[in-house]
């Protein structure tokens, strides 16, 4: 009695371990494409600006900029986790 306690114990621990880890590398994916998605789009409307010399940035590519910094700022943060 008590072995097959002992042993769905464990069972459950490892099915538990085992989502958790799944989902943890689903969110990195998820974080990892929005910053992909949002440093592709930064280079796309804003490389002309900031290869300039000096780099000035408009106002919508400075928002781009620090959209795609957040993206990058929770990759790493999520990445840190594991």
């Amino acid at each position: 009695m008590f072995r097959k306690r002992q042993m769905l114990l464990l069972a459950a621990a490892l099915l538990l371990m085992t989502t958790g880890c799944r989902s943890h590398e689903t969110k990195v994916a998820e974080l990892q494409k929005q910053y992909d998605d949002a440093e592709a789009q930064f280079r796309k409307d804003c490389n002309e600006e900031y290869l300039k010399v000096p780099p000035t940035l408009s106002p919508k590519c400075s928002d781009e900029d620090k959209k795609t910094k957040e993206a990058w700022n929770r990759l790493q943060a999520e990445r840190a986790k594991q």
